[in-house]
């Protein structure tokens, strides 16, 4: 992973709308009411933004707890919506890094890991500990790593930059970079995988 400090959580969703409009839309190109409507009916950017408020509620509640009281309310509530109606759930204890691409919101549970810059997850994806075996890490996941449909990831592994996680798979074992992984269990099928054109924009 490419940095090891708190992120601030307004600099990550600003990074996440800009890839989202330059994946989704038309970037650049995209006219301001396109743009509008797309932060108010969007329910994979609201997901993302929730996890977002979150982690500065938490913040401020390290700093000032009875300032920060409203905010722990408010997220509360703002992501027990998204866990029941978008049946989406992202732990404010995970720490993910800007650029962050829910392709689709349904079924994607997400505890206390460490997720990297420009991940792009993908419906019924889960991501947190194996339990099994005493095993009670959780994964750490780098940089420009897609994750496909109906990926299920668990335990203390790392899953290196730029690696390609494909559908289905059921992964409870480190991943090295830009490799591309698939089956139950999970397994490198390639090594040296370029996933540049399923990532899509990327943020710096």
């Amino acid at each position: 992973m490419s940095n090891t400090t708190a992120r601030r959580p307004q600099g990550a969703l600003a990074a996440d709308f800009t890839r989202m409009i330059a994946s989704i839309l038309d970037g650049d190109r995209t006219p301001m009411w396109r743009r509008i409507a797309f932060v108010l009916s969007n329910s994979e950017l609201h997901c993302v933004a929730c996890y977002r408020f979150g982690r500065l509620a938490d913040r401020m509640r390290a700093s000032a707890p009875i300032a920060a009281l409203p905010l722990i309310v408010m997220h509360r509530l703002w992501n027990r919506w998204t866990t029941h109606i978008d049946h989406c759930d992202i732990s404010t204890h995970a720490d993910i890094g800007p650029g962050l691409l829910l392709m689709h919101r349904h079924g994607v549970i997400v505890g206390g890991s460490r997720i990297g810059r420009n991940v792009v997850i993908h419906q019924n994806v889960t991501i947190g500990q194996r339990v099994s075996r005493g095993d009670h890490g959780l994964p750490e996941i780098g940089d420009n790593v897609w994750i496909g449909p109906g990926a299920t990831i668990v335990g203390g592994i790392r899953v290196g930059e730029g690696a390609t996680i494909s559908a289905g798979t059921v992964l409870s074992r480190d991943v090295p970079a830009r490799a591309l992984v698939a089956g139950v269990p999970g397994r490198v099928v390639t090594q040296d995988y370029d996933n540049r054109e399923m990532l899509g924009h990327v943020v710096a």
